[in-house]
């Protein structure tokens, strides 16, 4: 049981050494996933495969891309106002590999986008109770970010 009063001075010191490589680790995912984000820059799509032709019996099924109403998309750009965005790429599997391939970059880069922001909201939240913990311990945090005694 947590006794307030009685302070454990032994693993208030561990917890405190321990604080900068929790939070260089975590900086250094924020720096790679910011990485990994910059390089997908434009190589991604967020249109939907549509197959025109698919069932009928005697023509060669080919792939459209179809992207929402007023939706840009990093890969093919922005649709005319109230327009939508409609990429043929035909039969050609080599074409189709591609347009596969940049719709699943998309998930990708959300998928890195959600795990930054927990990221950032974590850090966020480090930043606050770091200075909470400055300020328990009387100093007050400067232009500089370098903590100071009153």
């Amino acid at each position: 049981m947590y006794d307030r009063g009685k302070v454990d001075v032994g693993t208030l010191a561990k917890l405190a050494a321990g604080c900068t490589d929790a939070l260089q680790e975590r900086l250094d995912a924020h720096q790679e996933l910011t990485g990994k984000l910059a390089a997908l820059d434009g190589a991604t799509c967020t249109g939907n495969e549509w197959w025109r032709d698919k069932a009928h019996p005697t023509k060669t099924p080919k792939l459209y891309i179809l992207h929402s109403v007023n939706a840009a998309c990093p890969l093919h750009g922005e649709p005319s106002p109230g327009g939508r965005l409609r990429v043929y790429v035909g039969s050609d599997p080599a074409k189709i590999e591609a347009a596969r391939e940049a719709i699943a970059r998309e998930e990708t880069r959300q998928e890195w986008e959600r795990e930054l922001a927990g990221i950032q909201r974590g850090l966020s939240s480090c930043a606050y109770y770091l200075r909470s913990f400055y300020r328990e311990l009387g100093y007050t945090i400067g232009d500089g970010g370098q903590p100071r005694r009153w």
